[in-house]
């Protein structure tokens, strides 16, 4: 399976938000993740900061 893996980087720490994700969409400033099982996160604030597309993880960060 190729889900990927939603990580929110903030002081220094990184934290998983979300695993099995199968959409993100970035729309009105918020990223909204959705899991296989239909989970829906909307995370406000943030920004991506990179995608690792080899290891399926999603990096975000506090926009500035």
């Amino acid at each position: 399976m190729c889900q990927s893996k939603v990580i929110v980087l903030e002081d220094g720490k990184a934290e998983v938000v979300m695993t099995d994700v199968t959409l993100l969409e970035v729309k009105d400033g918020k990223i909204i993740v959705k899991n296989l099982l239909g989970k829906e996160l909307v995370l406000e604030g943030y920004e991506i900061d990179y995608i690792d597309f080899i290891s399926h993880k999603v990096y975000l960060r506090l926009s500035v």
